[in-house]
């Protein structure tokens, strides 16, 4: 497997995405959201939010998606990349994406244990919020939000 940096077009979502959000949602996101069965299953997880998809080779490799009631506070509730296509830069370049749509007024939420995914969000300068977290049914988490200045990746 290649793992070298791949460029990807950064894209709005459409329901042609559905059916390859959905494959990674099953299994990239099971870890934040248990079994995942079915489109009816990512649309219920995305409704209402704004979702980018990341292709490369016209092969969806991921999506981002940010809930943006609270407008100017967006909350980026998912951001999965494909395993198969993982550590090749693609989670690095949809957060950049989100940030450069979204920010500077961003946050997430994220596992404790998902150790992955903070060093991702930490490398591409976003903050740990020490006073937001808490604990859910997957265990416990902490608040990152996105630092203004900091570099996009």
């Amino acid at each position: 497997m290649n793992n070298a940096p791949a460029m990807c077009l950064i894209r709005p979502f459409t329901s042609a995405d559905t059916q390859s959000c959905t494959a990674i949602l099953a299994l990239a996101g099971r870890g934040a959201f248990g079994p995942v069965a079915g489109s009816a299953a990512f649309t219920a997880a995305t409704q209402g939010e704004a979702i980018l998809v990341a292709e490369r080779d016209g092969i969806v490799t991921g999506f981002a998606a940010v809930h943006t009631g609270d407008a100017p506070e967006y909350f980026l509730h998912h951001l999965y990349v494909h395993p198969a296509h993982s550590g090749r830069g693609i989670g690095t370049q949809l957060l950049a994406a989100v940030v450069a749509r979204f920010g500077p007024h961003l946050s997430l939420k994220t596992q404790l244990a998902n150790t992955g995914a903070r060093r991702l969000y930490a490398r591409a300068g976003w903050v740990e919020d020490d006073g937001d977290g808490g604990v859910d049914a997957k265990g416990a988490w902490i608040r990152v939000r996105y630092q203004a200045g900091a570099p996009v990746q």
